[in-house]
């Protein structure tokens, strides 16, 4: 399961669900019952069920069938894409201040 943590699963059509990372409880009530084997950095899951996987996707409690089986989930975990913005594409952006402060940057309030 290592070789899915850092990656994203991308579907066919090229959406990618991701990164995948580590999980461990708690974890939400619904999924309580649920074979649970990893998460999102958005407090997304993945779960298995029945040898399928799928994402729990936290804001709408919705599953969606990934794959039909766990090699086959595996085989579609890639590396992220790429982003690449333009100049002016990014409006604003909040920075934790004091990570900003660990590079010398004064975090305007």
């Amino acid at each position: 399961m290592n070789q899915i943590f850092g990656k994203v699963f991308r579907t066919s059509d090229g959406s990618e669900y991701g990164v995948i990372r580590k999980t461990a409880a708690p974890f939400p009530e619904e999924l309580s019952e649920s074979d649970v084997i990893a998460e999102d950095e958005c407090g997304n899951y993945f779960v298995r069920e029945n040898r399928r996987i799928y994402f729990w996707d936290h804001e709408a409690s919705e599953f969606t069938i990934m794959a039909n089986s766990i090699n086959e989930f595996i085989a579609g975990c890639a590396a992220p894409s790429e982003v690449e913005l333009e100049p002016g594409q990014v409006k604003s952006v909040w920075v934790d201040p004091e990570f900003a402060k660990k590079f010398g940057i004064d975090p305007k309030p």
